[in-house]
């Protein structure tokens, strides 16, 4: 068993977190058919979603991948493309998420 991923989120976000988790994973469901196709374009676009959403929503490690893919991508390059695309299912399959009052 792997060991949960704690995330503090906003318990402003408590709400909508749902909904952004579950079109996370369609879309890194999506992902994954594209790195197996080797189609950049879609990969960039999706790479580029996870980029501008995951810190917004509590998420740095999201936006930190999605940036890395992103970049690999726009060069056409597949090289790590996998791994990084790994790490998102195994961030998102272990989260938990710590709801807490922030300013």
């Amino acid at each position: 068993m792997h060991k949960q991923i704690v995330i503090k989120v906003d318990e402003d976000l408590e709400e909508i977190m749902p909904r952004y988790l579950e079109i996370r994973q369609k879309e890194l469901i999506e992902l994954e058919e594209a790195v197996q196709a080797e189609n950049f374009e879609q990969i960039r676009m999706l790479a580029h979603k996870l980029k501008g959403t995951g810190s917004a929503y509590g998420f740095d490690e999201l936006t930190r991948l999605g940036t890395l893919i992103e970049d690999k991508a726009t060069d056409k390059d597949i090289s790590n493309v996998p791994e990084f695309t790994s790490e998102i299912r195994f961030f998102l399959s272990n989260l938990e998420i710590e709801y807490v009052e922030m300013d």
